[in-house]
């Protein structure tokens, strides 16, 4: 089996364009011209549940996706030079050398291609022949590497090109001041330091939005299938009628072997399993091939389900666990169709490297806490490699039918709140792990975290957002990175509560009678 899966992945390179680039129909294809595409089987065309690999399927799809392109192009005059930072004194090309093997070699740990300029920038001709060359095949980002405390007006063409710049300007080479002029403005990085940890932070955000604007997100609900683009974040969003989903999971059998194999490993792993029978869990699995299912057959890397309805109404089981093994593998899935929340599950994967755990917010005043409440949460907290997280197998809450997850996370480490507030906020805030909530004799959803934050005294401040999401780490720095450098509004929990009480920002519409209309 082994030879033969290596035999078949020799042939997939073979079919791999000369850049190594491939579109998701070209992926398809390929993938169905080496025989590993099984699309007359019932179940999900991409590989079986359980490989053995270490390399999750999600994130064997995502491997396959372009990489960004930057262009480090460093920013002086030519030497000897007299007076002026960083000094006569200071070595610029020992420097340059140095700074371009670190450089490449973040590059290589994060998975951009860098092109760094084989020549400096010494004057505007210069810089303008550069960009005006770029034109015609512009990179995600640029790297621009000041050497020269008077040539702040050269870095400004690059920024006024409205391609993403990262400026490096290292310790010696700038006051103050400029600091002031090019942190805050939109698509541009600012990094004075002698740390490379900015450079990095910014080659893992330039990577994470190449990734979300080559994704695409199903989202089952309705009866018409669509599809539209997400401004700022460039994510495909296509719509899937519920009546396909349905038609789906019908067409998975309870009998086949891998259904059995899925529901047999969730039964063997669990610390225990309280309301769900046998026959639960089984169909608990076939909601899982269901929705890989419709994955392939529309291409999508993530999916969002508007499953409440087929809940109350009877017609399909949770998909709670599937949800926690889809998002394990890679495979970001959001519950109620929530679009915002399912892109910050895809963000929690392609930045932070990890899935994330959507849930309501509810809170504890007077433990001051903010509890994240769901029934289905990802069991790989802190990457996808690390083990899993302890669980207990559950009814799902409100229904108190089939399968929910009731994942264990541990008190004091530390997390991170976020959520997109449309594609053009987003929201974040880190905290403490206080303690999991047991239901009974509370009520609520399976998993319910509370998360002591550490900017928010009063949680009865917090208001108007829903299905946050839940990722363990602080990640604030990694965050504002990538906002910044997408356009994209950053905002501390407490400035987005006040900016949706005064309606700047709107709030994420949820309504609770939806489901049992």
């Amino acid at each position: 089996m082994a030879a033969n899966r290596h035999e078949g992945l020799k042939e997939f390179e073979a079919l791999l364009p000369c850049d190594g680039r491939m579109s998701r129909r070209q992926f398809i294809g390929s993938m169905c011209a080496i025989g590993l595409c099984t699309a007359a089987s019932s179940l999900h065309p991409f590989s079986k549940a359980f490989s053995g690999e270490a390399l999750p399927e999600g994130l064997k799809r995502q491997s396959l996706k372009p990489s960004p392109t930057i262009n480090a192009v460093f920013v002086r005059l030519p030497t000897p030079w007299w007076m002026g930072w960083p000094g006569a004194a200071y070595p610029v090309e020992q420097r340059e050398s140095e700074l371009t093997i670190e450089f490449r070699n973040i590059a290589k740990e994060i998975g951009v291609n860098l092109f760094v300029e084989p020549k400096f920038i010494p004057n505007a001709d210069e810089a303008k022949a550069l960009i005006e060359r770029l034109k015609a095949d512009p990179p995600d980002a640029f790297l621009v590497v000041l050497h020269h405390i008077y040539l702040w007006d050269l870095v400004k063409l690059f920024v006024g090109t409205g391609i993403r710049t990262i400026i490096y300007s290292p310790v010696g080479t700038s006051f103050i001041g400029p600091m002031h002029a090019y942190s805050g403005q939109p698509k541009v990085w600012y990094v004075s330091s002698i740390d490379l940890e900015g450079i990095r932070r910014a080659f893992k955000a330039i990577k994470a939005g190449k990734l979300m604007s080559n994704s695409r997100l199903a989202i089952i609900r309705g009866d018409k299938e669509e599809t539209t683009k997400v401004e700022l974040v460039g994510t495909e969003v296509v719509v899937v009628p519920v009546k396909r989903y349905v038609e789906e999971f019908n067409k998975v059998s309870p009998d086949d072997k891998l259904v059995r194999e899925l529901a047999s490993r969730y039964k063997r792993t669990a610390r225990k399993i309280v309301e769900p029978k046998e026959e639960d869990i089984i169909h608990a699995a076939r909601t899982y091939f269901a929705h890989r299912n419709i994955m392939a057959a529309y291409d999508a890397d993530a999916v969002a389900t508007d499953c409440l309805p087929l809940v109350a109404n009877r017609q399909v089981p949770p998909p709670c666990l599937a949800f926690t093994h889809l998002r394990d593998e890679g495979f970001q899935a959001g519950c109620e169709a929530d679009r915002d929340a399912t892109l910050t599950l895809m963000l929690c994967q392609y930045l932070l490297d990890r899935p994330g755990f959507m849930g309501n917010p509810v809170p504890d005043t007077v433990r001051q806490t903010l509890i994240t409440s769901h029934c289905t949460c990802p069991l790989r907290l802190t990457s996808f490699y690390d083990e899993p997280a302890e669980f207990v197998l559950r009814s799902h809450s409100e229904s108190n039918t089939g399968v929910a997850m009731q994942v264990l996370w541990r008190a004091k480490r530390r997390a991170t709140v976020l959520r997109f507030l449309g594609p053009g906020n987003l929201m974040f805030g880190t905290g403490t792990v206080v303690e999991n909530i047991d239901t009974p004799p509370w009520g609520g959803c399976r998993t319910s975290v509370s998360v002591k934050l550490d900017d928010v005294i009063d949680v009865r401040r917090l208001r108007g957002f829903h299905h946050q999401v839940l990722v363990r780490g602080e990640h604030n720095e990694l965050l504002e990175c990538y906002a910044q450098l997408h356009g994209i509004a950053r905002l501390t929990l407490l400035a987005a509560a006040e900016l949706i009480d005064r309606k700047v920002v709107s709030a994420p519409n949820y309504d609770m009678h939806r489901c049992c209309a």
